[in-house]
C-alpha cells in the first residue's frame, strides 16, 4: 500500500527544486529586460512643448513586477537598474536605485490591496507615486543644478509616463505569460 503523505511530500520537493532552477532564469531574464526597457524609453520619438517626452517604462515595469512576483526583485538588481538610469541621466549616483527602491516597497506594501483590484485602481496608485516622485526629481535638479528647471520638463514626462501605464502593464503582463506560463513561476 503506498503511503498518500509521502508521496505528496515528495511532489512538494520536486516542485520546489523546478521553482528554484526557474529563478535565475527569471532574474537574468529580468535584467536583460529591464536594461531594454531603459534603452527603449530613451529613444527620442516625439517633442511635446519643445521637451522629448522620455516615459519612465522602467517605473511600469518595476510596478508590473513588484506587484505580480516581488522576489523578482532583489536589493542588488534595483540597484543595478537604478545605477544604470542614473549613468544613461548622468545624475547623481544612487537617486535611481533610491527611487526604484522606493516604489518597489510602495508596491509590495499595497500588494494585497492591489492584487484584487482592476486596472483602473492600479493606474489610480502608480500615477499617485510617479506624481510625488517628479516632485521629488523636480526638487532634486534645482539642489542639483542651483535653479528651478522648467516646470514641462517634468511633467510632461510624467504624464506621458502615466499615460503609457495601462499598455505597458498589459505587454509586460503577456510577455510574462508567454514566456513563463503560470506553472513555472512557482
Amino acid at each position: 500500500m503506498v503511503d498518500m503523505g509521502s508521496r505528496e511530500k515528495n511532489f512538494r520537493q520536486i516542485i520546489a527544486r523546478s521553482s528554484e532552477s526557474n529563478r535565475f532564469v527569471m532574474l537574468s531574464y529580468t535584467l536583460i529586460l529591464a536594461v531594454f526597457i531603459i534603452l527603449l524609453s530613451k529613444v527620442p520619438l516625439i517633442q511635446i512643448f519643445n521637451v522629448t517626452p522620455h516615459p519612465s517604462l522602467i517605473s511600469i515595469a518595476i510596478f508590473y513586477w513588484s506587484l505580480s512576483d516581488p522576489e523578482r526583485l532583489s536589493i542588488y538588481s534595483l540597484f543595478f537598474i537604478g545605477l544604470f538610469v542614473d549613468l544613461l541621466l548622468i545624475s547623481p549616483i544612487g537617486i535611481g536605485f533610491i527611487l526604484y527602491l522606493g516604489l518597489h516597497y510602495f508596491v509590495i506594501t499595497q500588494r494585497a490591496t492591489l492584487l484584487n483590484r482592476g486596472l483602473t485602481v492600479k493606474l489610480a496608485f502608480f500615477s499617485l507615486i510617479m506624481f510625488f516622485f517628479y516632485f521629488i526629481v523636480y526638487f532634486l535638479v534645482w539642489r542639483t543644478h542651483g535653479h528651478f528647471p522648467a516646470v514641462k520638463t517634468i511633467i510632461v514626462p510624467c504624464l506621458t509616463t502615466i499615460l503609457c501605464f495601462i499598455p505597458f502593464y498589459r505587454l509586460f503582463e503577456m510577455m510574462d505569460n508567454l514566456v513563463f506560463p503560470s506553472d513555472l513561476r512557482g
